[in-house]
């Protein structure tokens, strides 16, 4: 995917400022200028590992998968530390809904950065999709322990329990949700569902009559669900060009 190297020293000197130049041309949507400095980078060192995870990123912005994936392996091969490309490689796995494959590489994340709460949930979302769900909330509850006041989260574990039909302990977990986010249109909902599982057809209803009133945007339990699982794949995109682009645009 690249040149020969060329080792002068001259011309090697100037790779950190076409990095840079690079990441504001890929912050700005100019992918086809940053690609090209990107490719003038590689020519003259093949062996930039932070080169080859840029053109990575912008490739999976471009749809181009199968390209994006093979850089991302390249700084993978020169850099076995780098997490974010492994990240990454998971969100376009999951996006193509190859939710296996994601798993696999957010497992090797974790193992590189494992106090990361967002590879947990990453990594529980894959679960979910791989209807995994005993594994799923073991993530969920490793995040628990770093994050206990976080509503999102008690809400997820309350969706987990339910799809593994303890409905009991599902219920305990939404009304922790609330409790920590009065507002949460969607636990509010989740617990009116395994109300109505439990048989407490009054309360489910009462759940019902006051997300209605509400007004909330979605409207079931369902496609609240899909909106977190997909705002966690837009997020990794996001999270790795923010940080790669904090790291490089600090270069003189």
């Amino acid at each position: 995917m690249s040149g020969q190297e060329n080792n002068d020293p001259q011309q090697t000197e100037n790779i950190p400022l076409a990095l840079k130049n690079a990441t504001t041309f890929e912050k700005n949507g100019k992918y086809e200028s940053a690609l090209m400095l990107l490719d003038d980078v590689l020519r003259l060192n093949g062996n930039y590992a932070d080169a080859w995870l840029l053109k990575g990123i912008i490739l999976s912005k471009l749809g181009k998968c199968d390209d994006s994936i093979k850089c991302l392996d390249k700084n993978i091969e020169l850099n076995p530390n780098c997490a974010e490309a492994l990240r990454l490689k998971a969100a376009i796995f999951g996006s193509l809904s190859s939710h296996a494959q994601a798993a696999d590489c957010l497992r090797k994340a974790i193992d590189l950065d494992p106090n990361s709460p967002g590879l947990r949930c990453s990594l529980a979302i894959a679960y979910q999709k791989l209807r995994r769900f005993e594994d799923a909330l073991k993530c969920y509850l490793e995040v628990l322990k770093q994050t206990p006041e976080d509503a999102k989260i008690h809400y997820l574990v309350g969706i987990t329990l339910g799809n593994l039909g303890n409905n009991k302990e599902a219920l305990d977990s939404f009304e922790e949700a609330l409790r920590l986010k009065p507002d949460f249109t969607y636990a509010l909902i989740g617990k009116g569902v395994v109300l109505a599982k439990l048989g407490r057809v009054d309360e489910a209803n009462q759940c019902a009559k006051k997300a209605l009133e509400e007004k909330s945007e979605l409207t079931d339990k369902k496609s609240d669900e899909s909106s977190i699982v997909n705002d966690s794949i837009r997020n990794e995109y996001a999270d790795v060009s923010r940080r790669f682009r904090k790291s490089f645009s600090q270069n003189p």
